[in-house]
């Protein structure tokens, strides 16, 4: 089994614009940056640790002061 977590922190000049497009209605975007972010970042160190799995999944949990961990498990796919 494969566990990789990252957690990642928001930028507080975009979450000060996200607050700002809160107020008038519009999509906020933060949160969806974050996890991207978080995601590359376990793709990256997937790829160079030369890891592929079988099969994989996300779980994203909120952290205090908005900070967020994205952790990835799965099994691994042994080369036969």
């Amino acid at each position: 089994m494969i566990l990789i977590t990252k957690v990642v922190t928001k930028n507080f000049v975009m979450d000060f614009v996200a607050k700002l497009q809160n107020m008038v209605g519009m999509n906020i975007k933060t949160y969806e940056t974050m996890i991207a972010k978080a995601q590359e970042q376990i793709e990256q160190e997937l790829k160079e640790k030369k890891i592929k799995l079988k099969w994989y999944r996300y779980e994203i949990a909120q952290l205090t002061n908005g900070a967020m961990s994205v952790t990835l498990y799965g099994d691994r796919k042994w080369d036969s």
